[in-house]
């Protein structure tokens, strides 16, 4: 019997009242930088944006629309068709029409600039929430220096008493002396000959601590003034922001500005506003727990106060996709080996201030790819230390160079909502259009799954090697893109919408289905279709003068019947049919196609098959039992115990269709599934907690990764493990002690327990395990949710994949194992799994950790990426790993093996869960 996943989709598509049958269109943002909006205003000759009485509301007018109601401007083509093209650059340089400037008349610089934007296809934009005013107001408070006073000597610069002596306040992280300064109640107090520098400090230091205290804009330092302007507008915080700063008082005065920004973000309604990420410089690596405690306390900041992004704002952090320290360093070293000097190097900085790269250093990355995990390490830490809190999510920066294939699909178990697309990560063609590589094509392909919003950056000025396209090329070429994705398989179609959307499976020996349920189930023509092949080719395996007796044990409303009698009439086979249901509704349904469409030749029957009785004749038990018991892991809805008892009617050479099924095992990693299961609970209390992390559940996976890889060397191991098999044969031919019933005495032999080992060749996280089945029908047709697509049965919409959630995630360094421990337990009444694992690493003689890269990234002796989804062209550049420099190797994966040769090797434990489900106390399915 299937699982229950159909079932609850199609009860909710008919509470919907439709089905969704197309993947929604992708939304595409133009980032606008805070001049080209000045721009698109001073091109009317309009005066200074935020001053003037003219643009003053009156309470009557609240509720006037963004848009003006002119036709020019009643939708987002109309600019283009009623005035012609808007300006390419979106006034950067270029002057309006008179149409088009009396069209955007009395719209604000934003509204305009999105007017345009749309006029061009684009659905949003991206826009700065403060201007350069702000980040001068912040600095001249938060960064002042008194040597950096005018007219200020030495001499004259005051001096704190701190147990240093005689230091100056340098910067903000001083600010235990600030009451030195004060113009009359320090210690401290001016000198005639220091009254002016002196004064001139110590009010920018009074004025500094008044802002402290109530941090507020300026009506000019802001680009967005009222509600209005924020439709379709996503905010971006200022990237001059330092959350991870060395310098403690940077750190905390960063940390107000955003979340004033944050607050003000409110405010206006703004639901989503992106920061800017963290240095990937080494050095600012210890102050990456700054960074992410200041997150968590924008969106949560306990009970003391209210956090500056409510209860309902989405902080998404702009995270470049690979490490740009290590971008900027090769780079460097490559154009010095070209004669370059240091100062004419093009590339990212490390600083979090400073988010725009270089044009040539994106280029140069468009065409590099990069071998570090510092993208994902440093999203890990950031969501671990913010508590896997769901308004937090990601905008991955595709303007560094992509790393491998492995590293790239751990990102779909990630909440990634934007794409950030930088004009300089496009390649030129042959003809000078822009394009992305085939790595960056088959990697927006899987992303789309996730329809993530696609934000274009640098358009306005696109490299000079793309000479043709022109700024909309970009636009065009993700549309194309998107167009030529191939649609999504007949399971994502059916039941788009509900991916990662937890459900317990069915009790089915406790629960009599609805007729809505059945329904479902029989709407899936790849598991009925392997059915009646199974049947078909066992009767040609009959004798030709043959009559075949068929129970069909679970009948349900008879799809299995009608299966049976048309793979009859294929085979060309006499047959009898027994439909033995043990639902009494369901059976009403039975015997009402019995008479009116099957006739004699199928016989109903109410009963449970481990308590029907035997036939006493051997004429009247069948040669074949035909059954669809399965779950999601083979065997979750007792499908053994429920066979035992049919296998009590088989004859001696009997067959039972299915013949036997696997069930296996894969670690996975979903922060999305991990926060559904903490939080599906909706209760604090730790038994509530504790039963949702001890429930298997049915889910059709999207967000999510699976971890394993093939292991190498002495960790030759599947990413997809069998875990293990029941068979069904006749009872006769089963060494059983059975009861007088003709039962097995006890439930022990359906007992199973299993112990796996995984390779995990990347740094990861596991959330849990994913469970799939494969089952042996008949010969050669087998029936199959493994993950493989090879394997896998395509298209079969009954089962969804099984998910053994871990209440606490396990770190896995690269190159670790993971030791999966799996049980199936019974006592009799019922039965339940319990699971576990743990952590290894190997290292060797030395202490060192080995080295091994996974098929799907390992690197050929030609420097090309072997496998995977999101290979390059040949001789692709590829930057050297920062996480290999402890081993002091580069070159072939070979040369990496090379390392640990000959040395002996110890597993080092480094972590475990605890025993999940101990005894059955959180779930259980019931005999």
């Amino acid at each position: 019997m299937p699982s229950s996943s159909m079932a609850a989709v199609e009860a909710t598509l008919q509470t919907n009242g439709t089905e969704s049958t197309s993947r929604p269109p992708l939304s595409i943002a133009l980032h606008v930088p805070t001049s080209a909006v000045d721009q698109v205003n001073s091109a009317q000759g309009s005066t200074a944006p935020l001053s003037g009485n003219p643009n003053r509301r009156s309470h009557i007018q609240q509720n006037v629309q963004a848009l003006p109601t002119l036709p020019e401007a009643s939708h987002a083509n109309a600019l283009n068709t009623a005035t012609g093209p808007a300006p390419a650059a979106l006034g950067l340089t270029a002057d309006l029409t008179p149409t088009t400037a009396a069209a955007l008349n009395g719209l604000s610089p934003a509204q305009k600039t999105l007017t345009l934007s749309r006029s061009q296809g684009y659905d949003l934009i991206v826009l700065e929430l403060a201007n350069g005013r702000w980040k001068e107001r912040w600095e001249r408070l938060c960064l002042a220096n008194p040597a950096d006073l005018p007219s200020t000597s030495a001499s004259a610069v005051p001096t704190l008493n701190t147990p240093a002596g005689g230091a100056s306040l340098a910067r903000s992280s001083s600010r235990q002396g600030l009451n030195s300064f004060s113009a009359n109640g320090g210690r401290h107090s001016p000198s005639p000959t220091t009254t002016n520098a002196g004064q001139t400090f110590a009010n920018i230091a009074r004025e500094a601590e008044d802002w402290r205290k109530a941090p507020a804009f300026k009506r000019s330092e802001v680009n967005l003034t009222k509600l209005e302007e924020t439709e379709g507008v996503i905010a971006l915080a200022s990237p001059w922001i330092e959350l991870d700063s060395p310098d403690e008082g940077v750190r905390l005065d960063c940390e107000l500005a955003l979340r004033q920004e944050l607050a003000y973000a409110s405010y206006l309604g703004i639901s989503n506003v992106v920061v800017p990420p963290p240095s990937s410089d080494p050095a600012r690596r210890p102050f990456l727990a700054d960074y992410a405690r200041a997150i968590n306390s924008c969106l949560s900041s306990g009970s003391a106060e209210t956090a500056p992004a409510g209860s309902w704002m989405t902080i998404t952090i702009q995270l470049p996709i690979s490490s740009p320290h290590q971008l900027s360093k090769v780079l460097s070293r490559q154009q010095g080996r070209n004669g370059l000097t240091a100062s004419t190097t093009a590339g990212s900085t490390a600083s979090a201030s400073s988010q725009a790269s270089h044009a040539s250093a994106a280029s140069s990355a468009a065409m590099l790819r990069a071998e570090d995990d510092w993208a994902w390490e440093t999203w890990e830490q950031i969501r671990q230390l913010c508590s896997y809190n769901t308004r937090l999510q990601i905008a991955l920066d595709l303007g560094h160079p992509l790393p491998g294939p492995s590293i790239l699909a751990r990102w779909m178990a990630e909440p990634v909502s934007m794409l950030w697309v930088p004009s300089a990560s496009y390649l030129a063609n042959a003809k000078g259009f822009p394009v992305l590589s085939k790595a960056s094509q088959a990697f927006f392909r899987s992303m789309f799954k996730k329809n993530p919003t696609v934000v274009l950056s640098g358009v306005q000025s696109p490299p000079p090697t793309h000479s043709r396209g022109g700024p909309l090329a970009y636009l065009q070429y993700v549309r194309h893109l998107e167009k030529a994705t191939p649609p999504d398989g007949a399971v994502d179609s059916f039941a788009r919408g509900y991916t990662d959307w937890l459900q317990a499976p069915l009790q089915p020996l406790m629960d009599n289905l609805e007729g809505t349920t059945y329904e479902v189930f029989e709407r899936d023509p790849v598991k009925y279709a392997l059915y009646e092949e199974a049947v078909y080719k066992a009767l040609l395996d009959r004798p030709v003068t043959a009559s075949t007796l068929i129970w069909v044990c679970g009948a349900g409303r008879g799809p299995l019947v009608d299966r049976c009698l048309n793979a009859a009439d294929r085979a060309g086979r006499a047959i009898r049919l027994v439909a033995l249901e043990k639902n009494p509704n369901a059976l009403v349904t039975l015997q009402e196609r019995q008479t009116l469409e099957w006739g004699d030749q199928v016989r109903v029957q109410h009963g449970d098959m481990r308590r029907h009785p035997v036939p006493t004749s051997m004429a009247e038990r069948p040669d074949i039992v035909v059954s669809e018991l399965l779950g999601s892991f083979g065997d979750n809805e007792l499908s053994p115990e429920c066979l035992d008892g049919a296998m009590r009617f088989l004859k001696p050479n009997g067959i039972s269709i299915p013949a036997s099924y696997t069930a296996f095992l894969s670690p996975l990693s979903s922060s999305k599934l991990h926060t559904e299961v903490l939080n599906g609970s909706n209760a604090a209390l730790a038994s509530t907690a504790q039963k949702a992390a001890e429930t298997p559940y049915v889910v059709l996976f999207q967000n999510v990764s699976l971890l394993a890889s093939r292991g190498s060397g002495r960790s030759n191991s599947e990413p997809v493990q069998e875990s293990w098999t029941f068979e069904h044969r006749p009872s006769s031919l089963t060494p059983l002690v059975y009861d007088e019933t003709g039962l097995p005495s006890s439930n022990g032999h359906n007992i199973r327990s299993a112990k796996h080992t995984f390779h995990i060749a990347q740094p990861s996280t596991c959330h849990g395990l994913a469970g799939y089945f494969e089952a042996h029908l008949y010969d050669n047709v087998v029936l199959s949710i493994h993950p493989d697509p090879v394997r896998g049965s395509k298209d079969m919409l009954s089962w969804f994949p099984i998910y053994f959630p871990f209440r606490e995630p396990l770190y896995l360094p690269a190159g670790a194992e993971l030791d999966v421990h799996m049980w199936r337990l019974t006592n009799g009444e019922r039965v339940w799994y319990e699971w576990s694992a743990e952590s290894f690493l190997t290292l060797d003689g030395r202490g060192a950790r080995p080295i091994s890269l996974d098929a799907s990234s390992s690197v050929g002796s030609n420097g090309v990426a072997e496998g995977g989804n999101f290979g390059n062209a040949p001789q692709t550049p590829r930057i050297p790993s920062v996480s290999l420099t402890h081993h002091q190797v580069e070159g072939s994966a070979g040369a990496r093996d090379s390392v640990i040769a000959g040395q002996p090797q110890t597993r080092v434990k480094i972590g475990m869960t605890r025993l999940h489900n101990p005894g059955g106390r959180s779930s259980w399915i019931g005999l």
